[in-house]
C-alpha cells in the first residue's frame, strides 16, 4: 500500500512538472508570432490564462452603508405603489401576488403626458428615488485624476490614497451587488456565470524577457473564439487551448513594469465584447490593469478607468422589470445616480460629465493561447487602433 501511494505520487508530480513545462514552452512559442511583428523583438517568457472572473470590484464591509442598505423587493414595491396612488387595501393584496404583480405595475410605472410608459427606456419618466449610495472610504482601483478628494477610495492591496471608483458607491448599498471579501456578490455571480457556454472566452497574456524577475513587460486581453470549457463546479478548466479571435474590438495590448510579481500596466483604452445579458460592450477609457501573478499559476487584479455611464445603465435597463422584481435594484434610480455621481468628461455645451470611474475585478486561471497570422498582424497597442 505504501509503495503503491509513493507511486501515485510520483506520477502525479511528473505529471505537474510535464504540465508545467508544456505550458511554459507552448506559450512562448506561441506568444512569439504575436510581439516579433509590432515590438521588433521575440518574447523570451510567456504566462496565459483565461478568464474566470470580471466584474464590478466590490470591497464591503461593516459601516460603509450608514443610511442604511436599500430597500428589498417588497420595500420598492410599496413605495412604488403608493406613488401610483393606490390605496392600502390594493397595495396588501398586489403585495400578497409577488412577483407575478410587479411585472405589469413596475414596467409601466413611468408617466409623460399622463400616460404609461417604461421606466427603464424613459428613467426620468419617475421621480428620482433618491436610491442610497455605499459611504466607505475602502474600495478598488486607481488615481485616476491625480487628486484625493473627499469622494475618494484607499486601496485595500495597494494602500494607493485617491482611487476613482464611482461606480462602486452607486452599486455598493444594493444588497445582491455586496460581498465581504474574498466572497464574490450573488447578483454578479450569476450575471457572470449565465452566458458562460455561449460566450466567448475572455483571454490574458503576459510577456517579458522573465517573469521571474522585475522588468518590462507586455499585456494583452483579448476575446477567444470559443467560450471555456468548464468543470464541475463551474469554474474553467484549466490548461484549454484557446484561439484569439482577432476581431480589434475585442483586442487590447499595452506596455507594463513586472515589480514584485505585480504587473501594472500604462494607461490604454480597454476594448472587449460581452453578452448581452452581461454588458453587451466594454469601453474604457484611461484605463490601467494591476495583476498579481500568483505562484499556483492563477492570476488576480483590477482593471480600473472610466466608462460611459449611459452605456452601464442600459446593462441595467436591458434587463427590465426582471432587474427590480427579482433581482431588487432600482433601475430609474441607478440611472439618476450614475448621472448625478458621474465625474470625467464633460459635455462641451451641458458641462454635465459623460464618464464615471469604475473598477473591476480580474481572475484568472492557467490557459493556453493560439495566434495566427492575422491576430499578429493586429497586434499593436489598443491606444493607436482607430476607434
Amino acid at each position: 500500500m505504501g509503495n503503491t501511494s509513493k507511486l501515485v505520487r510520483l506520477i502525479t508530480n511528473i505529471d505537474l512538472r510535464r504540465r508545467l513545462l508544456l505550458r511554459s514552452c507552448l506559450s512562448g512559442a506561441v506568444f512569439v508570432s504575436l510581439f516579433s511583428a509590432p515590438f521588433g523583438h521575440a518574447a523570451a517568457d510567456t504566462r496565459s490564462y483565461v478568464f474566470s472572473w470580471f466584474y464590478m470590484a466590490t470591497y464591503s464591509q461593516d459601516g460603509d452603508c450608514p443610511d442604511g442598505l436599500n430597500d428589498s423587493i417588497e420595500q420598492h414595491f410599496r413605495k412604488v405603489l403608493a406613488q401610483l396612488g393606490k390605496s392600502q387595501p390594493e397595495i396588501e393584496a398586489l403585495v400578497k401576488a409577488i412577483p407575478g404583480s410587479m411585472y405589469v405595475t413596475l414596467g409601466d410605472r413611468g408617466r409623460i403626458d399622463g400616460k404609461p410608459v417604461s421606466p427603464y427606456l424613459y428613467p426620468t419618466s419617475v421621480p428620482d428615488p433618491q436610491i442610497k449610495t455605499l459611504k466607505g472610504k475602502v474600495g478598488y482601483g486607481f488615481d485616476l485624476d491625480g487628486k484625493d478628494g473627499p469622494d475618494d477610495f484607499v486601496d485595500p492591496d495597494s494602500g494607493a490614497h485617491g482611487v476613482d471608483n464611482q461606480l462602486y458607491r452607486v452599486m455598493g448599498c444594493f444588497v445582491p451587488q455586496r460581498a465581504f471579501p474574498p466572497d464574490r456578490p450573488g447578483y454578479p455571480t450569476a450575471a457572470w456565470d449565465m452566458p458562460r457556454d455561449a460566450m466567448p472566452a475572455w483571454l490574458l497574456e503576459v510577456t517579458g524577457d522573465d517573469l521571474s524577475k522585475d522588468g518590462d513587460v507586455t499585456v494583452g486581453i483579448y476575446q477567444a473564439t470559443a467560450p471555456v470549457m468548464r468543470s464541475t463546479d463551474g469554474a474553467p478548466i484549466p490548461d484549454t487551448t484557446f484561439r484569439v479571435s482577432g476581431d480589434r474590438r475585442s483586442y487590447n495590448v499595452v506596455h507594463g513594469q513586472l515589480r514584485n510579481g505585480v504587473v501594472t500596466t500604462e494607461k490604454f483604452t480597454f476594448n472587449m465584447l460581452g453578452d448581452v445579458f452581461y454588458e453587451p460592450e466594454f469601453h474604457i477609457t484611461d484605463a490601467r490593469v494591476r495583476l498579481a501573478l500568483k505562484p499556483d499559476g492563477t492570476a488576480r487584479g483590477i482593471l480600473g478607468g472610466y466608462e460611459d455611464w449611459r452605456r452601464i445603465y442600459s446593462s441595467y435597463a436591458s434587463g427590465g422589470v426582471f432587474n427590480e422584481a427579482v433581482v431588487s435594484l432600482d433601475v430609474p434610480g441607478i440611472y439618476y445616480a450614475l448621472k448625478r455621481m458621474a465625474d470625467a468628461y464633460p459635455d462641451s455645451k451641458t458641462g454635465e460629465n459623460a464618464a464615471i470611474s469604475a473598477a473591476y475585478t480580474i481572475e484568472a486561471v492557467p490557459a493556453f493561447i493560439v495566434h495566427d497570422e492575422k491576430t499578429a498582424a493586429a497586434g499593436v497597442p489598443t491606444q493607436n487602433l482607430p476607434r
